[in-house]
């Protein structure tokens, strides 16, 4: 027969015995409980034992579901509800849920429109600090994650785990279908959004004018025409842009790029958007279609030019179709 241990016998454990040690030794006389491996302090002895498990590896909770251990009871409770499904924090104003309060309130930023990060480089706001150092990457070109199957370099690790799933399972990289078109996307988050499309849902509002956007980053870039924001210098002239876009299009007016070709004729454009304009004069049928005429236009300047001649009291001018050119 065992003899009782130092709990049935009223006597405190080896590991109670331990901790008792490790706070004996690391209290102050002020009160201040400091780590003896890395000397950081905390005010309540149980914070010093749950910080020691960084040093000591050990990682006293697991999740039955999964087997993945935390070194804290908090931890596991949150990374239990990934296999709940259970997101108890709801945003207000778009519904969005989230498994952590911490997340709501990073999200909620977004609406408030607080940005309060700044990227010294090229000026830039961001509202979570995370996402401004992934982006000064831009700037550095540090490419940190890397792919062990192919080599490639990327500066998110997000994008590093997408990347990863075009090696497993025959290259299945979409693994999220939209039920109403069929559509499939990398992740989730994705999903949600293009679904806005069919829904018709625009979550984020303009508190300036009260416009309506389906994307945050829509918004964003609409708030700049009520402050007049144009962060995005031109690097050779110093001209300011409100848009990245914009700027990065301007500089190839500099440069004498033109990235994007015809494949028709072989032209060459500085834009994607300039490409598509130029695509309609090889299109048999003409996209702006007059309401009054029928006549059809390959731009839609054109069309509102042409409109001006169906107005009351507007001279006709002498071509054979009896509308004119506005120049």
């Amino acid at each position: 027969m065992e003899p009782p241990s130092n709990e049935a016998r009223g006597q405190p454990s080896i590991k109670a015995e331990t901790e008792a040690a490790i706070l004996s030794i690391a209290q102050p006389a002020q009160k201040s409980y400091q780590c003896l491996e890395c000397g950081k302090s905390f005010r309540r002895g149980p914070s010093l034992l749950t910080h020691q498990r960084i040093h000591t590896g050990e990682r006293p909770f697991q999740c039955l579901s999964c087997k993945k251990r935390f070194t804290q009871q908090s931890s596991l409770t949150i990374h239990l509800r990934i296999h709940t499904g259970e997101t108890p924090y709801h945003c207000p104003q778009c519904g969005r849920c989230f498994r952590q309060s911490s997340n709501l309130l990073k999200h909620q930023q977004l609406h408030a429109g607080l940005r309060p990060h700044l990227c010294s480089e090229c000026g830039k706001c961001f509202a979570q600090r995370s996402n401004l150092l992934i982006h000064q990457r831009i700037h550095t070109g540090e490419m940190p994650y890397l792919c062990s199957e192919c080599g490639q370099t990327f500066r998110q690790h997000r994008s590093l785990l997408i990347h990863q799933r075009s090696h497993q399972a025959g290259g299945a990289a979409w693994g999220y279908e939209c039920p109403e078109c069929g559509k499939s996307f990398a992740q989730s988050s994705d999903l949600v959004k293009h679904l806005r499309v069919h829904t018709g849902e625009m979550p984020y509002s303009c508190l300036h004018c009260g416009k309506n956007f389906r994307y945050v980053s829509n918004l964003n870039r609409h708030r700049r025409t009520h402050t007049g924001e144009k962060p995005h210098a031109c690097r050779q002239c110093g001209e300011c842009f409100s848009h990245l876009s914009s700027r990065n299009t301007h500089e190839r007016t500099h440069t004498g790029e033109r990235p994007y070709g015809c494949a028709e004729c072989s032209k060459k454009f500085i834009s994607s958007s300039k490409l598509a304009r130029h695509r309609r004069i090889h299109s048999k049928k003409p996209p702006f279609l007059c309401n009054e005429c029928n006549k059809g236009f390959f731009h839609r300047p054109a069309l509102k030019r042409h409109l001006y001649l169906h107005k009351p009291g507007v001279p006709k001018g002498k071509g054979s179709n009896g509308t004119r050119r506005l120049c």
